[in-house]
């Protein structure tokens, strides 16, 4: 009580205090550096920088980023989990001269309540670098400093970036990304001069990630956008010449896209843009909002179009073509688009080249909507709490090291920030390892420093495959309860085959579309598994090496989780934004980033209801990486996945054989038997697919959705690149043949896949054991117009879906639908819509 007492009067002071971050006592360790005088947050004004508008700041920002022998690219360092920092920048102006550079595993973080200015200065020079802040330089060679697709773990927020007074070209941010990266709350002031051309983010390369809560002013192009994906939130532009510039995609997702008083709003002109899908936006004195190579036919899929609930105000042409305008708007009036869609369609039978604003394909999930929009958050950063609102978890008692058990410490930690309202559960840096379930009760606040805060998972507790057991358990079964969660990673350690690391319990209370405000869905911001790959694991290259030349048997010691993240039945109203579920393909720590084998039975398994997943990706688990199972009023926004690299050796479900009915396992061999083979990928009559290039089946699905409804996804990424290591069934001349299926729909019945014949793989051995038998669950399907019955209300709605190496795009109950060579657009195959 008198800690309560306490931080509700400390509350009541906080409008003199700084940012809790700069006050904070900072706790945070680097577990696995050797050199234990590392220094996890770092204030630039302690390496010298004044942040008066005047001084050059540019050596004393560097310093602060790179101090420590920290991984900077290039020759010396392609990754590393050991150096993570927090730069930190009170208010102030920093002038620069010069790129500042910045490191692998780096929050840049300004304060919130004060932000802080980079400046450009006129005589800004560029030695090689592109923007104010260089995320990713080029090398002499020409090549980036750090591989774009495996750049991770970074974040940029609260800053104003200024490159007014700067002449030619310059970017405010060069950021080549990829996945739990993000930039958040900050402004990009840009020359708008005839004879300079400036840009507020350019991006070329990667594999991201999520952008949100932006604002541009200027320049001859707000941003430049380049990547295989990303999901993009609440940008705002104001008088650019063009607000984006998209010079290349597979899928790319805008929420909440605002353009005033530009020439252009999107320019996707380029024939390398695979899709853009647009949501809940506006263009308000613009003259052309969009531009498309794609013409009135098409030879391709390239170029695919989605628009959902989008204002148009005095905007002449909507959307522009090569040869003329193809959507036209109003000049001096509104144009509103409930929904629109171009590009190949199946609905569920395709493909058919559409184009139009057919409303039965934009269904509305009131549950999922805020005043007529899909409901939307921002992480919190807690402006307004006190430095004493923050409970530390090395102040309750947590070591941090990897090697000391944390489970008591940090379950008091989250027990008691439960029961003080007003609080926040603050996980300095550092890898803690938890030999028993961690709770958090609802009620908590918690937010990890650095994204260098680590639950890991270690021991008997979680090594038993047939008796699966949390990591960290949100809330009980049945719980109602709110939490807030942030910047954090669960991990496991060693063999760990039956650790389930999240499983989310809370049910919070839910408001309706206009009272979301007062009653929010519980959040999950940067909230991320991490399996293998990194220093402190034990599954690195040494223990767990790839071995293509010889038929796998998993070592135990590498089967390293049963389920990454599980919200269970009775759970729901929960909103997620910017996680990764990551099964590591490659050790981290290795200079060569080297390929590894690590075995992760499942990735994301959602069953409850009202879930929206935003910007999210799951990876490499051996079974599937999303599973929708009985869930209703489900979200997705570019959702990406990728099949593990080794299989099919050994193929699904190795080593996982025990199916487990009750979460509906998929049954590898029922399904497979399913599919029809060929000689070539062909349409039969009834509109299914045979199958052609000899695919392998029994590999990871990358989503099903079963028994659900009111299911919207708004673009997703699914990829299968490796056949046991290789390329060669992923290229454009292989025929996109590494795997047969990879997304699955219907209701749950017995072709959705439940065990009773598959002889299970004795783990130790491999060799075949005894028999598994599952029960059943009773047979049902929804009624279909192929039926003749009455019609159901559509259940599944994808938009822009994006494959690679899979044959078959879509599998409707059991029956293939959509052949990779119907949708070839970039290097993956796509179509705008399937309803179902």
């Amino acid at each position: 009580m008198r800690l309560k007492a306490i931080v509700l009067a400390a509350l009541a002071s906080v409008a003199s205090a700084a940012y809790w971050l700069e006050e904070i006592q900072h706790q945070g360790v680097a577990s696995f550096n050797p050199d234990k005088s590392y220094k996890v947050f770092r204030n630039v004004k302690d390496f010298g920088a004044k942040g008066d508008g005047v001084t050059d700041d540019t050596i004393a920002i560097n310093s602060a980023i790179s101090s420590g022998n920290r991984c900077g690219g290039g020759p010396f360092c392609n990754g590393t989990t050991t150096t993570p920092a927090v730069v930190y920048f009170p208010a102030g102006t920093y002038l620069v001269t010069t790129n500042i550079i910045n490191y692998y595993y780096t929050q840049i973080i300004g304060d919130p309540t004060s932000m802080p200015v980079i400046k450009g200065s006129p005589d800004f020079h560029s030695y090689g670098g592109i923007g104010l802040i260089d995320s990713d330089p080029y090398l002499n060679s020409g090549t980036l400093q750090f591989r774009a697709t495996n750049v991770f773990f970074r974040q940029i927020r609260n800053l104003i970036f200024d490159t007014t007074d700067v002449p030619g070209t310059v970017a405010g941010l060069h950021w080549p990304s990829s996945q739990a990266t993000s930039i958040q709350n900050c402004v990009f002031k840009l020359s708008s001069r005839p004879e300079d051309d400036h840009t507020g983010i350019f991006m070329e390369e990667g594999s991201g990630g999520m952008l949100a809560d932006l604002v541009f002013y200027g320049g001859k192009q707000g941003a430049q956008f380049g990547n295989q994906q990303y999901t993009m939130r609440n940008l705002t532009f104001y008088g650019s010449q063009t607000a984006i510039m998209q010079l290349w995609n597979w899928g790319w997702t805008y929420k909440s896209l605002n353009v005033y008083d530009c020439e252009v709003g999107i320019n996707m002109s380029s024939n390398a843009v695979g899709s853009v899908t647009l949501l809940d936006s506006r263009f308000v004195n613009v003259q052309t909002a969009m531009t498309t190579f794609r013409g009135a036919t098409s030879l391709n899929s390239t170029g695919s179009l989605i628009f959902e609930n989008v204002d148009y105000i005095n905007v002449p042409i909507v959307l522009q073509g090569p040869d003329g305008p193809l959507l036209l708007g109003n000049p001096a009036g509104l144009v509103h688009d409930a929904g629109y869609a171009r590009g190949n369609t199946y609905t569920p039978n395709g493909p058919r080249e559409y184009e139009d604003r057919d409303q039965a394909y934009f269904p509305q999930p009131t549950a999922l909507k805020q005043d007529g929009k899909f409901y939307e958050r921002s992480k919190p950063q807690y402006e307004a709490y006190p430095t004493w609102a923050f409970l530390s978890a090395r102040s309750y008692g947590a070591v941090g090291d990897g090697v000391s058990d944390d489970t008591a410490a940090l379950n008091h930690l989250f027990q008691t920030a439960g029961l003080t309202p007003g609080s926040v559960a603050y996980l300095d840096a550092g890898y803690y390892k938890v030999t028993d379930t961690v709770h958090i009760p609802g009620g908590v606040r918690a937010v990890g420093e650095a994204m260098a805060a680590v639950i890991l998972g270690a021991g008997p507790k979680f090594s038993d495959i047939n008796d699966p057991q949390p990591v960290l358990q949100i809330g009980t079964m049945g719980e109602a309860g709110y939490v807030e969660l942030s910047d954090i990673i669960v991990s496991t350690q060693g063999g760990t085959a039956g650790a389930v690391l999240i499983q989310y319990n809370l049910n919070s209370p839910a408001g309706s579309s206009s009272t979301l405000a007062e009653l929010p869905p519980s959040g999950l911001w940067d909230v991320h598994t991490r399996i293998g790959g990194f220093a402190g694991s034990n599954l690195q290259l040494t223990d767990c090496p790839k071995s293509p030349n010889a038929l796998v048997h998993a070592d135990e010691q590498c089967i390293t989780a049963w389920l990454s993240f599980h919200v269970t039945k009775k759970a729901g109203n929960i909103y997620m934004e910017n996680n990764w579920f990551w099964v590591a393909d490659h050790d981290i720590e290795d200079f060569n980033n080297t390929q590894i084998s690590i075995f992760a039975g499942r990735g994301v398994l959602i069953e409850g209801e009202r879930v929206w997943l935003v910007g999210t990706a799951s990876e490499h688990h051996t079974l599937y990486q999303y599973q929708l199972l009985n869930a209703t009023d489900v979200f997705m926004g570019q959702a990406q996945t990728e099949t593990p690299y080794y299989q099919p050796n050994p193929p699904a479900p190795f080593p996982f054989t025990r199916i487990d009915t009750a979460l509906a396992d998929p049954d590898f061999h029922t399904d497979c038997q399913s599919a029809q083979y060929g000689a070539n990928t062909t349409q039969n009559s009834d509109g299914s697919l045979t199958l052609g290039g000899n695919p392998q089946c029994e590999m990871a699905w990358g989503l099903r959705i079963l028994g659900s409804k009111n299911v919207v996804i708004f673009g997703a990424g699914l990829y299968s690149f490796f056949n046991n290591y290789n390329v060669n069934c992923s290229t454009l001349h292989s025929g996109e043949n590494c795997q047969a299926r990879i997304f699955w729909a219907g209701p749950l019945n017995l072709g959705s896949g439940f065990s009773t014949s598959v002889p299970p793989r004795d783990v130790e051995s491999g060799k075949t054991g005894r028999f598994v038998m599952s029960r059943r669950p009773p047979s049902h399907r929804n009624k279909t117009r192929e039926s003749g019955a009455e019609a159901a209300d559509p259940r599944v709605q994808v938009y822009n879906l994006n494959t690679v190496g899979s044959v078959s795009m879509i599998t409707r109950d059991g029956k293939d639908l959509a052949g990779w060579n119907q949708n070839l657009a970039t290097f993956a195959n796509t179509l705008a819509l399937f309803h179902y």
